[in-house]
Formats: structure tokens, C-alpha cells, sequence
């Protein structure tokens, strides 16, 4: 059986499919703020419905299930085969593409926006830059990226608002928004995964032509 990290994660969230949807139906998050976010800034961009890529879907809520009900056309990524066969029930508007993220293949400015929440920082940090260079090219220019990383560096595969700054700017992002938000509002129980978790939350736009 392989060991590299995707496998590692894909076989994780096969496990906990139906664990996992229950408990994000019941959490509170910024990810809905900050898809709102993408859509506002979609909205300027174009006159049509808005083509958003979610990475890292899961169960398709609350966020491609969002989406679609914003009017958005949603590709919708997850490594989770199980994951998606639970999105397709709830999402069948949306198309749903099982795999690794870093595997993805799509045409340069395919995209008015782009969230991955929950997902990026599984990729080792190298893994994470070249993500994130693959999402600028398929961004429109104008274009947002919303998604969310770990604040702790456990196994290079999480990393700080230093780093990710610098790697934006490296890539071709502007207008960098960032916050160090706890899991819950902190007001999560002990029994919870994310008790005491911050992770930080980012927006950047592609630049503009």
C-alpha cells in the first residue's frame, strides 16, 4: 500500500465519509464569508454565471451547495472517491472530479474564482507552492483564490502567514488578505478535532491584465 501523503489522506476520508459529513454540517467556519468573497469579486468580472473550482469539496456542504445556489457553475475536486459519491447526492448540478488535486489539468483562465478549504494544507509545503501556481494560471485575471492553511508546521505540511505572503507574491498574487482565526470561534469542546486549532485564512486576486 502507498504511503506518500495524498494516498495517506485520500484513504483517511474514505474512512470517515459519513463521520465526517455529520460533523461539518455542524460546524461554524469563515468559509462561507470567504466564498462570498470570491463570488462578490466573480460577479465583477463577468456579466455570465461565474465558473468556480472547489478543491477539496468533501460531502458537497456547505460550500458546493453554496455555490450552486449563487448561480455559480461549480468543478468540484475532492481526493475522496466516497466524499463525492455523497456530494453527488446533494450537488448533482455540479461537476465532480475525483483525484488528487495536484493532478488536475485545466485550460489557462478557466476559472473566475477558485476555494479550497480544508484541503491545501494537506499537500507537503513544495507541493503547496506549485498548487498554488497551478490555481494562478487557471484564475481569469482579477480572478480570487479563498482557502485556508494550518498555523502550526507539523511535517512541512502546514505553514504561517510569513510564508504564505511571500509565496503569493512569488506566484503572481495581489492584494494578499490574511487572519489567524481558532477553530469554532473557540468555542469548541475538548472532545472536538479542532479544539484550540487556528488556521489562517487568505484571499488573493491574480493581477489584473
Amino acid at each position: 500500500m502507498s504511503d506518500t501523503p495524498q494516498k495517506i489522506v485520500e484513504e483517511a476520508y474514505d474512512n470517515i465519509a459519513d463521520w465526517y459529513l455529520a460533523w461539518v454540517e455542524g460546524q461554524n467556519s469563515p468559509r462561507e464569508s470567504y466564498t462570498d468573497k470570491v463570488l462578490q469579486n466573480a460577479a465583477a468580472l463577468s456579466s455570465s454565471k461565474p465558473r468556480i473550482l472547489e478543491l477539496g469539496a468533501g460531502a458537497g456542504v456547505p460550500i458546493t451547495r453554496m455555490l450552486l445556489d449563487r448561480g455559480a457553475q461549480v468543478v468540484a475536486n475532492d481526493i475522496s472517491a466516497k466524499q463525492l459519491k455523497l456530494a453527488a447526492v446533494r450537488c448533482p448540478e455540479a461537476t465532480l472530479v475525483a483525484g488528487d488535486m495536484l493532478a488536475l489539468e485545466f485550460e489557462p483562465a478557466s476559472f473566475d474564482g477558485v476555494v479550497g478549504y480544508y484541503s491545501i494544507f494537506h499537500l507537503p509545503r513544495k507541493d503547496q507552492k506549485t498548487m498554488l501556481a497551478k490555481i494562478h494560471d487557471w484564475l481569469k485575471p482579477g480572478g480570487m483564490l479563498a482557502f485556508n492553511l494550518a498555523t502550526m508546521d507539523e511535517e512541512e505540511r502546514s505553514t504561517g502567514s510569513s510564508w504564505a505572503t511571500a509565496c503569493f507574491g512569488e506566484v503572481g498574487f495581489e492584494g494578499v488578505e490574511a487572519e489567524e482565526l481558532e477553530a469554532g470561534d473557540g468555542k469548541l469542546g475538548e472532545d472536538d478535532p479542532d479544539f484550540g486549532v487556528k488556521f489562517l485564512w487568505i484571499a488573493a486576486k491574480k493581477r489584473s491584465i
